[in-house]
């Protein structure tokens, strides 16, 4: 039941793809904690779509759209998914979100309280621990070693989502980390 296998294949394809080269040692990166985190959410609304049997003509037909690229960013998700199947697409998805939260955090640091962005910021931070523990359940599936490389403050998440993977299996743990994604970002103001 050991997943993802292709991570470093969907990091080329998406991840990278929001990074330029300025100079050969200098990476610039063309978003901030707003658009990686709607991107996620955007992709993780299609999974779920997806993972509820709407088909990619289904979601294109169902999802507001404010511009073309979104279009492409369904299609994109949905050859994911046919290529990688959805559970590896959940996680290749929260795993660029990671490495795209990661490499603004590099380059711009981390926002100051007062700004809207650190509200991105601060979900970015919380997805990520949830999605950690969700590999270290997939790894070990022993609730002591996963509670031990944990932040104190995690452990309740840890131990609710032990028990929903021990009892609905890891889609519904990945379903259920979009749904706190979306309330988190939901919440900014």
């Amino acid at each position: 039941m050991k997943l993802f296998s292709n991570i470093l294949f969907f990091m080329a394809c998406f991840a990278l793809s929001s990074i330029t080269e300025a100079k050969e040692s200098e990476r610039v990166i063309d978003h901030d904690f707003i658009s990686c985190s709607i991107l996620t959410s955007e992709h993780l609304t299609v999974l779920q779509l997806a993972q509820r049997g709407l088909s990619e003509v289904e979601a294109l037909a169902e999802l507001p759209f404010n511009n073309r690229n979104a279009k492409g960013r369904v299609t994109e998700v949905y050859k994911l998914i046919e290529g990688e199947g959805i559970l590896n697409a959940y996680s290749l998805v929260n795993s660029n979100y990671a490495r795209c939260a990661q490499l603004v955090f590099e380059s711009k640091g981390k926002p100051a309280t007062d700004l809207v962005e650190y509200s991105f910021y601060y979900c970015a931070g919380e997805n990520r621990v949830r999605y950690e523990i969700i590999l270290r359940i997939n790894q070990s599936f022993n609730l002591d070693r996963v509670l031990s490389q944990t932040p104190d403050t995690h452990f309740d998440v840890a131990i609710s989502y032990f028990k929903l993977i021990k009892n609905k299996g890891l889609l519904a743990s990945f379903d259920y980390t979009a749904n706190n994604l979306k309330a988190c970002l939901s919440q900014i103001k």
